[in-house]
């Protein structure tokens, strides 16, 4: 895939929402754009999302983008030895806040980003703050910290320490972080980018169980904070499109639907464009 000679000037922002190795899909959906000669006036994105756009904000598009999204060693990065003695005080809630800490992540962004610092890119991050309890829109700070911070779900993964602040996954408050957009006078397009996983494709059992009233009640909040949002977005006058792309659950053991996932983002990417 080549990128397009002249990408034409753009006041759309383009937001990347949390989703479960959504990096596949979201790396996909931003080279459908970038196919289409688009290039974002800025990028939000929260978890997978956060992730996808640091990868596209720090310079990889096409076949780079494509080949670092869908690497297993990234996949991989994400589990680190030391969760075979968190594991056992995260189910007692004795010890430890995560079963990973995250730092074999950061190491790999690093060596592939660089010590790039969030600043210099047209990129934010959502993140939550564990200090304040507040949901934070990040324009400054580590990108690989802060990346890993973003996709830091709880239990799943220790606090993140960034500098003095502590923060756990941005898709807690802001699974699709566009607020901070709405008034802003330099976009007039938010284009929302949300992944949905087929039914039937991930990990299941037949009965109900505490997983399932969570997993309720997180979908629920952020369905309802989603509504007030583009609420908001419609009283500003702001255009907003939302694209979803449908893939199968991917799974941590082998990224063997990885392509596929990445394809249907493409898809999507090239679709949305049509309606810009």
């Amino acid at each position: 895939m080549s990128e397009a000679v002249h990408a034409r000037p753009s006041r759309t922002a383009v937001v990347l929402g949390s989703s479960f190795l959504g990096v596949y899909a979201h790396a996909g959906f931003l080279n459908g754009l970038v196919e289409a000669g688009l290039s974002p006036a800025r990028i939000s994105g929260a978890s997978a999302g956060a992730l996808a756009g640091a990868l596209y904000a720090s310079g990889l598009r096409g076949d780079d983008l494509r080949r670092e999204a869908i690497c297993h060693h990234l996949r991989l990065s994400f589990a680190d030895p030391g969760a075979l003695w968190r594991l056992p005080g995260v189910l007692t809630s004795f010890w430890s806040s995560g079963v990973f800490n995250g730092k074999r992540t950061v190491a790999h962004l690093r060596r592939l980003l660089g010590d790039l610092d969030l600043a210099d890119l047209d990129l934010e991050i959502a993140v939550t703050n564990v200090l304040t309890s507040r949901c934070e829109i990040l324009h400054s700070g580590p990108l690989a910290e802060l990346v890993m911070a973003s996709c830091a779900v709880p239990g799943l993964f220790t606090i993140q320490d960034v500098g003095d602040q502590r923060y756990l996954d941005g898709g807690i408050a802001a699974e699709l972080p566009f607020e901070h957009l709405i008034d802003d006078p330099g976009i007039d397009t938010i284009l929302i980018h949300r992944i949905r996983h087929e039914k039937g494709t991930g990990p299941a059992v037949k009965w109900e169980t505490v997983a399932t009233v969570i997993g309720v009640a997180h979908h629920t909040a952020c369905n309802e904070i989603h509504r007030l949002r583009v609420e908001l977005c419609r009283q500003h006058g702001k255009r907003l499109i939302e694209k979803e792309t449908v893939t199968p659950y991917p799974s941590v053991l082998t990224s063997r639907l990885a392509p596929l996932c990445y394809d249907r983002g493409l898809d999507s990417g090239r679709h949305a464009a049509t309606q810009l």
